[in-house]
């Protein structure tokens, strides 16, 4: 007596190539939109010293913890306007009778600090 064949199991399902081309698509898209977005941060960083008189600002920080950024003066959130620029220098008390207060900010790259500072005296525009 012969025995019968056995049934084999059935073979494991091949991986399509359109769901690997998605993975890497998506992937990509990921490390496109972390690197789009890095740039973005590292650019913005330095605009508040290019900072001219007649520029606006706002402070997206606070009184302790300032975040000063550039902003057109005709934006809604925009807070003062620059009335002088000190280059190279922390000194606010230069802006004393010049404009409402002063704002200084030594530029800080990652660890390293640049050395560049500046004063800009701001009058506030929301009176």
């Amino acid at each position: 007596m012969t025995e019968a064949p056995q049934p084999s199991a059935p073979p494991a399902p091949a991986r399509s190539r359109t769901a690997l081309v998605a993975k890497i698509a998506v992937s990509a898209g990921v490390a496109i939109a972390l690197g789009a977005g890095a740039v973005y941060w590292f650019a913005g960083r330095d605009d508040l010293d290019r900072a001219e008189v007649g520029d606006c600002v706002t402070n997206h920080g606070n009184l302790i913890f300032p975040d000063m950024r550039l902003v057109g003066c005709g934006a809604p959130d925009a807070q003062f306007k620059v009335v002088r620029v000190f280059p190279d220098t922390k000194d606010d008390a230069q802006c004393l009778g010049l404009a409402d207060f002063g704002f200084n900010e030594e530029l800080d790259n990652n660890r390293h600090r640049s050395g560049r500072q500046f004063t800009l005296c701001l009058d506030d525009i929301r009176k």
